[in-house]
């Protein structure tokens, strides 16, 4: 995993393989997804995605994530952020299909330094796939 250096006013695009990965795997199988894999996370509560941010300052900043959920079920995820929990079981409703991509937000709080920011599955279904997360 690479760090990565946010700067004032920057914004900084983290691909899923570049996320360390808890019960999880990256794929190619589906569509349209904007790095070189994407991040699946098993079935089941638990599975994770994390990434390293540096921040040259503390921010308040948002984080988008661009994911699919090609399901029935919405498929929550907790995010956190320097082991904070920011957003308890966020919803990451059906895209209608694998390939069919969407973009959430949520606002959070980066530290100078490094910031490891985390989305876990919270339920039996697991988590959508993780094609990327954004920080403006």
């Amino acid at each position: 995993m690479r760090g990565y250096q946010l700067v004032s006013g920057a914004s900084g695009v983290f691909r899923a393989e570049e996320a360390r990965l808890h019960r999880g795997r990256t794929d190619t199988e589906h569509p349209g997804y904007s790095g070189a894999a994407y991040a699946v996370l098993e079935e089941g509560a638990g599975g994770q995605a994390e990434w390293e941010v540096e921040a040259a300052a503390p921010a308040s900043a948002t984080l988008a994530l661009r994911y699919a959920n090609g399901g029935t079920a919405d498929r929550p995820m907790d995010i956190a952020v320097n082991g904070t929990r920011v957003v308890a079981a966020r919803s990451f409703r059906p895209t209608g299909g694998w390939g069919s991509w969407a973009t959430v937000s949520v606002p959070i709080t980066l530290r100078t330094g490094a910031n490891t920011v985390r989305v876990t599955a919270a339920t039996a279904a697991g988590g959508p796939h993780l094609d990327r997360i954004a920080i403006s």
